[in-house]
């Protein structure tokens, strides 16, 4: 797929690839050498070209600092859709992105100036999880188990089919497609027009490539990377970080010192159990070691509480402190192909951990808060609570 952009004194010409197919990888590459562009832009940051021409992204990763860093989210995420880029590459006998990568050795090859000219793949994975609900996190999770594998790869780069995928994703997450799609575009088509070029080949994505073309068109000079609003705006995700785990501790003294120390007692019990219980099932269900399902079930309670740190980190950071994946573990997860095969290597099982342990503490903190909301606006005493 290939779009001509005229910008007046400068020409671009945007190649829209599958990412995990031969054909594109030889149109890239006829691309560059038929039309000699003096730049070639190509849809990479520095940390995704470095795994991709490395190939040691993972073998290089402590997973242990990554999670505790708070990183834990982000490498699942790459994990998983790497994974599916992969299977389809594999029917393909082509690895996914080596097409961005020919772009690039085709510049050097033909001494020609080049550039990587996406959003760090580690700030868009942030600013994705934020803005995504928890029921939106474990949707989008689901889905990708689920994926489809019997789709033709060249057709990810027809037209209706484009469309057809970016409408899905518009209707079912509004926020992935804004900071997958839009945000990036803008953030690319800053980064094409701040340089110095007269006629340009620019290698992205086929699901880029309107949008990318209506950005330079409409903006030449002054690209927003992201919209922000001057205007005042209550920093809604923040203030329900810190609000809900206030609200809890709220709720739980109303009822020690307003209901009856026994009421309190009762509550927090069974805070503490449903808490416990919903971390624990995750760590079994991630199949961990006994010994994270114990500290899962004992550290839920108290981390449900707190903005700072969750279940999932210290789950995981046990798990992988006391029972590190091996050297060929950590070798071999960058070529996982399925998914079944997350739980048989230690290396993405620290993940797995992460994510259910996580998903179960945050579903029992609602289910918890509820239940202590609930009990408080029917409770007059101990002996009229609903015993848990």
């Amino acid at each position: 797929m290939r779009k001509e952009v005229d910008l007046g004194d400068r020409k671009v010409t945007l190649v829209g690839t599958a990412h995990v197919s031969k054909e594109s990888k030889e149109e890239v590459r006829s691309s560059i050498e038929e039309i000699k562009p003096d730049f070639v832009g190509v849809e990479l940051d520095e940390s995704r070209y470095e795994s991709l021409s490395k190939d040691s992204g993972w073998k290089d990763l402590n997973i242990i600092e990554a999670i505790r860093e708070g990183k834990g989210f982000l490498l699942f995420m790459n994990l998983i859709l790497s994974i599916y880029q992969r299977r389809i590459g594999l029917q393909e006998d082509v690895k996914p992105g080596e097409e961005l990568l020919e772009a690039v050795n085709t510049a050097k090859e033909n001494d020609i100036e080049y550039g990587l000219i996406d959003r760090d793949i580690n700030e868009t994975f942030r600013i994705a999880m934020e803005k995504l609900s928890l029921w939106e996190k474990v949707k989008l999770i689901s889905s990708m188990f689920i994926a489809d594998e019997e789709m033709e790869v060249e057709d990810l780069k027809q037209d209706n089919m484009l469309n057809t995928i970016i409408q899905a994703l518009e209707e079912e997450f509004p926020t992935l497609k804004e900071t997958f799609l839009d945000e990036r575009n803008r953030f690319m088509a800053q980064k094409i027009l701040d340089t110095d070029f007269e006629n340009a080949v620019i290698v992205v994505g086929a699901a880029h490539v309107e949008g990318l073309s209506k950005e330079l068109k409409r903006q030449r000079e002054d690209i927003e990377v992201r919209k922000k609003d001057t205007g005042f705006s209550l920093p809604w995700m923040k203030l329900f970080k810190y609000g809900l785990p206030a609200l809890i501790i709220g709720m739980l003294a109303y009822s020690f010192y307003q209901i009856g120390f026994c009421t309190g007692l009762n509550l927090t019990y069974a805070w503490i159990l449903m808490n416990g219980v919903g971390a624990f099932i995750g760590a079994v269900a991630a199949r961990s070691h006994p010994a994270t399902w114990i500290v899962s079930f004992l550290a839920a309670p108290l981390t449900s509480l707190s903005p700072a740190i969750g279940a999932g980190m210290v789950a995981a950071y046990f798990e992988g402190r006391f029972y590190p994946p091996k050297v060929e573990e950590l070798e071999s997860v960058a070529s996982i192909t399925s998914y079944r095969d997350l739980w048989s290597n230690q290396a993405s099982k620290i993940l797995l951990v992460f994510i259910l342990v996580s998903i179960g503490s945050a579903v029992a903190t609602f289910a918890g808060a509820g239940y202590i909301a609930s009990s408080i606006g029917t409770a007059t005493s101990c002996a009229s609570l609903p015993i848990f």
